[in-house]
């Protein structure tokens, strides 16, 4: 038995073939072909070429890109019968499951894959691309319908006892949930320690930016691999390329208590070009303000996650001094990063060049510390869009942040409270550190980087105190969770605010409202 799809003609009972162009009652995109065929996907296809980044220009010129290539051979030679597959009708009867882990016709348990979900949004049926996507409004994305196709890699180890970690790698602009198909990437940071699934969702759309529907994509992915497969909650970590990159900063800022590190690679600060501060980003989609998307201002939900930046000097998409930026705060905050500067190298030299052992090693088995003693958080409340689901207002034992003043093209709010419950104080910075390195391995010729990084020293003890002490900017109100907190319904509560502000100890009948000032 084989598979083929095409368009039926049921007056001539014959397939219609494609011509040069497409009409509504004809199929197109014939040109150059001597003899179309009517058929545009068949199978069973067991052993369809991945794509290799190491071979760029036949990969991304070809179907190989798309897993087509084999399939596209076999049309164009008018003969599809090595995807034919025998059916046993005597085992389907019985209902007999003979699938084999490793088999060459069984379905996939490890490695790359591709797999769809039934979303809970649906905008309307189908795709509709007569709009970009890129500014900050919910864009909906260009793959409107319910089922949304994400693609899944699972490491070729023994399931861990305490779950698989997982590791979100958003697509880049233009790109699409198979970027990272078959590439090092992939399989370097999926294999690393017990193994980690890596999950690239399709965000629905080449283009969304991680915004409203989009975002919530990858939420949905997350949800659908933890119904399929055991997590450890706590092993978590987020990557990704350009537009993925731009993923990883605003949704561990969104949400940091989410992930143990953070890794973007060429990574966009902006739903745009943006060359850094002082300057307004190069709207991508060309209709709205883009600047609440600069994700620079929103550094500070980082305190508790260490971060890796990869950038290539001679980028042309993502400026260098963006990203020059981007270090230089995390530097002045005082927290956990490395900036490594690739040079020479263009925005996709890193892609192509597809070596991440070093960044797989650096992400590491690192966990997520659910109640750290220093909570740091940024509201963007232009970000939050209720009726998909992305409401970004809590951080580890805070909840409820509400911004005082949402007006404005950035209206940013942030609280920073320490719990003196923990008895430990903040761990002492080391002050900017410089380094240089070589990356091998690679298809291309060995890449030289240069480093900025810091890192911090040991965490000191402090007497314990049923104290915390609250910094707040732009903030109307916030809930505290006394119990994660370590500290007792009557802690005293030592408030600098800007403005007023309205601080609640959940479960304890307790708020306390201030005018603003120290």
């Amino acid at each position: 038995m084989a598979i083929g799809v095409g368009l039926w003609n049921p007056d001539t009972g014959r397939y219609l073939v494609p011509g040069t162009t497409r009409s509504e009652t004809a199929p197109g995109g014939a040109i150059g072909l001597p003899k179309p065929a009517a058929f545009f996907n068949v199978g069973f296809r067991h052993n369809e070429p991945m794509p290799l980044l190491s071979n760029v220009p036949r990969d991304t010129g070809l179907p190989a890109w798309w897993r087509d290539q084999a399939q596209g051979d076999a049309l164009a030679a008018g003969d599809i019968s090595r995807f034919a597959d025998v059916i046993d009708f005597a085992k389907l009867k019985a209902g007999v499951n003979d699938d084999m882990p490793g088999q060459p016709q069984g379905v996939p348990h490890t490695g790359p894959m591709d797999r769809i979900l039934a979303s809970h949004f649906e905008t309307q049926q189908g795709e509709n691309w007569q709009k970009l996507c890129g500014a900050p409004v919910d864009c909906q994305g260009e793959f409107r319908g319910r089922l949304q196709p994400y693609a899944i890699y699972v490491p070729d180890k023994p399931k861990p006892a305490g779950g698989w970690g997982l590791t979100v790698m958003d697509h880049s602009l233009s790109a699409s949930y198979n970027q990272y198909l078959n590439s090092r990437n992939q399989s370097q940071v999926g294999d690393r320690g017990t193994g980690s699934i890596v999950i690239t969702p399709e965000g629905r759309g080449p283009d969304t930016w991680y915004w409203g529907a989009a975002g919530a994509d990858t939420f949905e992915v997350w949800a659908d691999v933890a119904k399929h497969y055991r997590l450890n909650p706590d092993y978590t970590a987020i990557t990704g390329y350009s537009m993925g990159g731009y993923a990883t900063y605003k949704l561990a800022a969104q949400y940091p208590d989410l992930f143990a590190k953070a890794a973007p690679v060429n990574g966009a600060e902006a739903a745009g070009s943006w060359l850094g501060p002082g300057t307004a980003p190069v709207p991508y989609s060309g209709t709205a303000d883009e600047t609440p998307t600069i994700t620079l201002g929103m550094l500070d939900s980082f305190r508790n996650i260490p971060v890796l930046m990869w950038n290539t000097g001679e980028d042309e998409l993502v400026p260098y001094p963006s990203s020059q930026a981007m270090a230089d705060r995390l530097d002045q905050l005082g927290y956990r990063y490395e900036f490594d500067n690739f040079q020479p190298g263009d925005h996709f030299s890193l892609a192509f060049n597809d070596q991440y052992q070093p960044l797989a090693d650096w992400l590491g088995t690192d966990m997520v510390d659910r109640n750290p003693s220093h909570v740091t958080f940024v509201a963007s409340p232009r970000m939050n869009f209720p009726d998909d689901g992305t409401v970004a207002d809590h951080a580890y034992w805070l909840g409820d942040v509400r911004v005082r003043n949402a007006s404005g093209s950035e209206p940013l709010g942030t609280i920073d409270v320490r719990s003196k419950g923990f008895g430990v104080g903040d761990p002492m910075p080391s002050g900017t550190q410089r380094g240089a390195g070589v990356l091998t391995g690679g298809a291309y010729a060995p890449l030289a980087y240069t480093s900025q990084y810091q890192t911090w020293g040991p965490t000191p003890t402090a007497p314990a105190r049923d104290q915390l002490d609250i910094k707040a900017k732009n903030i109307a109100a916030v809930t505290i969770y006394p119990e994660r907190a370590r500290v007792g319904c009557d802690a005293q509560l030592n408030i600098n605010s800007d403005g007023p502000l309205s601080v609640t100890l959940a479960g304890c009948d307790r708020t306390v409202r201030v005018d603003g000032g120290p």
